[in-house]
């Protein structure tokens, strides 16, 4: 499985996951221009293949606001004619986009959906818009995708320590955030329960994740003006140090391959569509 990581932060986030001849979006956050031109720099080709479907995880600007972009130039089926590729969970409104292009609804949590060779996963995550954290299986491995939570679940430990790797938020560093220049209502936004994760609560959900397997670590969605690379895997490294963490700088596109590693077999179901 191979993930091309086109964007991670609040400049737009998009992940194309490809494996076994099928190819999906995560997020929509960036445009078919610039995606297209951050995979040819990775030595990728993103047209005229394109992909087979796009998942968004919610509905703020910097995940989901290139929807409708991405659907026309990937010739998405419009509505009424054509098999949905516009897979969107129960708590999405997404009206403009709805209306216009055959979409697929499916459960916030503990659904599966299948896509070519892709098993999609999901379960919901506190966020202040309706949010889900993704889990991608084909050929043997998992994948697993995390952003933009306030908070852990009792679910979610044990649903990305069954990935081979996962990418998960590590937003911000609190004494930065506190001292930073962000309005004071901004702040209580991302310290809330329903707004980001600091460093340290990703260690925390980190060595939850650790009891149930040992997925490879890529910190992501790093606040660029309260959070630096090196403190968000000081952090992580410290509170898991079985756990091979790495650090996926804001906007910075990369190529991550999952391989398989040991961990305990999750229990998936099969819905195709």
């Amino acid at each position: 499985m191979r993930v091309w990581v086109l964007g991670t932060g609040s400049s737009g986030n998009l992940l194309l996951v490809e494996v076994q001849g099928t190819r999906i979006f995560l997020d929509a956050g960036i445009g078919p221009k610039k995606a297209a031109i951050r995979m040819r720099e990775l030595g990728g080709e993103l047209f005229p293949r394109g992909a087979d479907a796009i998942v968004p995880t919610h509905e703020h600007n910097d995940h989901c606001a290139q929807l409708e972009a991405l659907a026309k130039a990937l010739q998405m089926p419009k509505k009424d004619f054509g098999e949905p590729k516009i897979l969107l969970h129960e708590g999405m409104l997404a009206a403009r986009v709805r209306h216009r292009f055959e979409t697929k609804t499916f459960a916030m949590n503990h659904a599966s959906v299948s896509v070519g060779a892709i098993t999609i996963e999901s379960i919901g995550i506190p966020h202040d818009a309706p949010q889900i954290a993704i889990r991608v299986t084909a050929g043997g491995v998992s994948f697993g995708y995390v952003t933009d939570l306030g908070s852990s679940t009792a679910a979610l430990p044990a649903f990305l320590g069954a990935c081979d790797t996962v990418m998960i938020e590590s937003n911000y560093d609190e004494g930065m955030l506190n001292e930073g220049p962000y309005p004071a209502k901004l702040k209580r936004r991302i310290l809330g329960p329903l707004g980001h994760l600091s460093n340290e609560q990703t260690a925390a959900l980190l060595r939850d994740v650790a009891r149930h397997g040992r997925p490879r670590v890529l910190l992501c969605h790093l606040s660029k003006l309260n959070n630096t690379p090196e403190l968000a895997q000081r952090a992580a490294r410290a509170a898991c140090p079985t756990l091979d963490v790495s650090v996926l700088e804001h906007g910075e596109p990369k190529i991550v391959d999952v391989v398989r590693t040991r961990h305990r077999a999750a229990k998936q179901l099969s819905l195709v569509f």
